[in-house]
């Protein structure tokens, strides 16, 4: 049982309900805080309600807690078949790179595992395709489906694809935080609308235009930022196991480019990264903590994985870059917890 739940690995899993719980009651929750503060700061008369539609002047979640949770069942239940699917057909491969840690064909007979993908996965999209009824998104019925789909086709074919692989895993990624949003935004546009008139106390007619749409700037930053480092990871790794992947035939960046041009394409990647931080922090977010978090706590993790990559000549050493760029990428999505300092 212990190496079953292994094949989902857990880990990841519980970065992937970290970002989205972050993206939640992190940058949303923060955002409609630091908009119900400005919203009462404007009432002179404490308790007045301007805006009907805002009882007590303060913006609350208009996507349900329930859903938002069967949201991220949804996403871990797909994660985890994907995982599960990914370790059975790449068992050639870790008998080169990890002979100790293989799983699937010993202590897991391979039909469990592929029954156990099936089992996972179909509950995932059954569960995601309730949570895009539920909510009235019915497009967003598209996610679990094609993030299920995309996970098999990864795992059987795109994996040992030049460049389609990586690209797939990024956008993946990527979908993660900005599933939220997707829920999220128009919940709250639907149930507060973009824009509203009120009264003051002294009889004043007001209006004011709801900035929810801000929202997306945040939620776009943090899917990019995964992107973009989910790119510089899956090159790290294929560097790290370019043994396996010949041995299996994939077509992957150090296999078809090399070592040096693999290298050259991860720290562009990093730098590409590294300076959107730096603009969004002199342009956006003026504050010290922001200043400090981001250039401290983000980019010299960056820095120090880049030159990581840059020195490493084995499959240790790539390893090493790899884990200082998870932890990158962990400070970053616990930003999110901080956004209402920076708003």
């Amino acid at each position: 049982m212990v190496d079953f739940l292994r094949l989902t690995r857990p880990l990841n899993l519980l970065i992937i309900v970290f970002t989205m719980v972050a993206m939640r009651y992190g940058v949303v929750q923060g955002y409609l805080g630091t908009s119900s503060a400005e919203l009462q700061s404007m009432s002179p008369v404490a308790g007045h309600t301007i805006f009907s539609q805002v009882p007590g002047n303060q913006f609350e979640h208009a996507f349900s807690g329930l859903l938002f949770w069967l949201l991220v069942l949804s996403t871990v239940l797909v994660a985890a078949g994907g995982n599960m699917i990914n370790d059975y057909f790449d068992t050639r491969i870790d008998r080169v790179n990890r002979p100790h840690n293989v799983i699937v064909g010993r202590s897991v007979k391979r039909r469990v595992a592929m029954l156990g993908h099936l089992v996972l996965s179909g509950l995932g999209v059954l569960i995601g395709l309730f949570v895009a009824w539920r909510s009235g998104q019915y497009a967003l019925a598209l996610i679990p489906v094609f993030s299920a789909t995309a996970l098999w086709l990864y795992s059987t074919k795109l994996k040992r694809m030049f460049l389609l692989g990586n690209g797939l895993v990024a956008v993946l990624v990527a979908l993660v935080p900005l599933s939220v949003g997707l829920y999220e935004i128009p919940a709250l546009l639907n149930a507060y609308g973009g824009s509203a008139e009120g009264t003051m106390p002294n009889g004043d007619a007001v209006q004011i235009i709801f900035g929810f749409k801000g929202l997306w700037a945040w939620i776009l930053g943090f899917s990019g930022f995964a992107f973009l480092t989910t790119l510089v990871r899956e090159l790290q790794k294929d560097m790290a196991d370019i043994k396996g992947d010949k041995a299996d035939g994939c077509r992957t960046v150090p296999i078809v480019l090399g070592i040096g041009w693999a290298k050259a394409l991860t720290l562009f990647y990093l730098a590409v990264t590294i300076i959107a931080l730096l603009l969004v922090r002199s342009m956006a977010l003026t504050d010290k903590f922001s200043y400090w978090y981001i250039g401290a706590g983000i980019v010299v993790p960056l820095l120090l994985s880049a030159g990581f990559t840059y020195q490493a000549h084995d499959r240790r050493s790539f390893s090493t870059a790899g884990n200082i760029l998870k932890v990158a990428m962990a400070i970053s999505v616990a930003f999110a917890f901080f956004i209402r300092y920076a708003l």
